[in-house]
């Protein structure tokens, strides 16, 4: 049965100058991205700080809707009309969607007909569906609020999805997050939603100047915990602001737990405490490296 996700945040961009207007404001190479096929991608801040993430989908050149990884659609708009100017586009927060994990290949093609596959989605005018990330096979569909469909509305099955997402490595960007990470802290580059061989976009300098010249100090990793409740997102680790935050959290089997952290060089096997979360001790499991590991 498919998994009740969290309302999605869409935001639609459309009109004759959508792909060059997201080309221009994205990190990921947009002009790659083929008809039909999605990408992972951000909006940075001129400092290179992660604003927004999101998966970036292309259903034609005068078409692409965002399904942000946590964070505000609205928000996002008005963020993003400044930059607008003299572009031919729209930009459209899209309500009246629920979003569903599957990770049944047979039900996902009972409701959509067939499984995408790579890096392509299935889009209609009731759903659009494609693959997620991980190591096991998984799929996200959006559809349209009303449609009659039975799901999984346990806090238990959204738990599993966060899980998976976890152990692949993929942060939600909760709103309170946006605008304090760099994206080498968040691994965006392993995902292929930075590139340092495109043109000007907004932070492409900070990310060109860490990628060519190194002296980046932070990165993300896994780390587990046995705690009584899930910490939330942002909870600072160590005993001083230099030493990492976690990003997101959740349960493996309750008490334990694993999360993704934005830590300095931190070597597997290491003990951390939060002062927000007094006689827990989390301990860091592994690095998220570039091969996806």
């Amino acid at each position: 049965m498919p998994i009740l996700l969290p309302k999605p945040q869409l935001l639609e961009i459309s009109g004759p100058d959508t792909a060059a207007f997201a080309h221009a404001q994205f990190s990921s190479d947009v002009s790659a991205l083929a008809d039909g096929h999605w990408q992972w991608s951000a909006w940075l801040s001129a400092q290179g700080r992660v604003r927004a993430f999101f998966r970036l989908l292309r259903s034609s050149a005068e078409r692409m809707t965002l399904i942000l990884n946590g964070g505000s659609a609205d928000a996002l708009e008005a963020s993003l009309r400044r930059y607008v100017l003299r572009s031919k586009v729209q930009l459209r927060s899209v309500e009246g969607r629920r979003a569903l994990g599957f990770f049944d290949a047979g039900e996902l093609q009972e409701k959509t007909g067939r499984v995408p596959r790579g890096d392509e989605f299935i889009e209609t005018q009731a759903h659009a569906a494609l693959a997620a990330a991980g190591h096991e096979p998984r799929w996200l569909v959006v559809e349209n609020a009303a449609a009659a469909t039975r799901m999984d509305e346990t806090a238990l099955g959204l738990n599993s999805w966060r899980a998976a997402d976890i152990a692949a490595g993929i942060v939600e960007l909760d709103e309170a997050l946006r605008d304090r990470y760099l994206p080498a802290w968040m691994n965006l580059e392993r995902l292929g939603a930075v590139s340092v061989r495109k043109g000007c976009y907004p932070g492409q300098e900070i990310v060109a100047r860490l990628y060519f010249k190194g002296g980046n100090k932070r990165w993300l990793h896994r780390v587990e915990f046995s705690a009584a409740e899930l910490p939330p997102p942002g909870t600072a680790l160590g005993t001083d602001a230099e030493s990492g935050e976690l990003l997101n959290a959740a349960w493996t089997a309750a008490p334990h737990g694993l999360g993704l952290a934005v830590l300095p060089d931190a070597s597997v096997g290491k003990s951390l405490t939060a002062a927000a979360m007094p006689g827990v001790v989390l301990r860091v499991v592994s690095a998220v490296d570039h091969a996806g590991g």
